[in-house]
């Protein structure tokens, strides 16, 4: 009979059974809840509680930062609210929602929730990033960047390559650097001071 192991998906903490076979270690397991798939060391393994009766924790605590990948932690800050991204040096502003938001080039066959508009330049792909908006148990809204396809053109955020299949948490006032634009992610807050530049 194999043995059935729980760990517990890096981005939202959902707690999975998997069979624990020769050379998992080097497999990719996709989490049912959030759909992204990661290496199997990515996630945390998490000791079977039966003994005392009591059921695991499903999610992290919201006091202890939860890794995503090396370098991007998500820590304990409860955010109750969906960010923006804003193109710089216009009006521009696209108001994220709850679930998948993808981005792209503005074109009339683009399938993006948020078409950036590029004039001629087509250096950016029709649908380039996704942008998971997902409310996590403890932690409020959590917003997680990747690329919608392999083969992209190369794409930042801050001086960061992103590589296809990562999962980058995003924090207020990063900039997401697009093959022919820049985008600025941010968590509207009314309250925020201005500044007179």
């Amino acid at each position: 009979m194999d043995e059935i192991i729980q760990i517990k998906c890096p981005f939202d903490g959902a707690l999975l059974s998997v069979k624990n076979q020769p050379g998992i270690e080097t497999k990719n397991v996709t989490c049912p809840i959030c759909k992204h798939m990661y290496p199997f060391s990515q996630f945390k393994r998490v000791v079977s509680n039966a003994a005392q009766n009591e059921p695991p924790t499903e999610y992290p605590d919201p006091e202890t930062p939860t890794e995503i990948k090396p370098g991007n932690t998500v820590y304990g800050d409860i955010n109750l609210t969906i960010g923006t991204l804003t193109l710089p040096g216009t009006d521009i502003t696209y108001q994220l929602k709850p679930g998948r938001n993808v981005i792209g080039r503005k074109a009339t066959k683009s399938a993006a929730d948020f078409q950036i508009p590029t004039g001629d330049k087509r250096s950016m792909s029709r649908e380039h990033i996704v942008i998971e908006v997902k409310k996590v148990p403890g932690k409020g809204f959590v917003h997680c960047l990747s690329l919608y396809k392999e083969a992209v053109n190369e794409t930042f955020v801050g001086s960061e390559p992103l590589v296809f299949g990562d999962c980058i948490v995003l924090g207020d006032g990063d900039i997401i650097n697009l093959p022919d634009a820049s985008l600025k992610f941010e968590i509207p807050d009314d309250e925020r001071t201005e500044m007179n530049l």
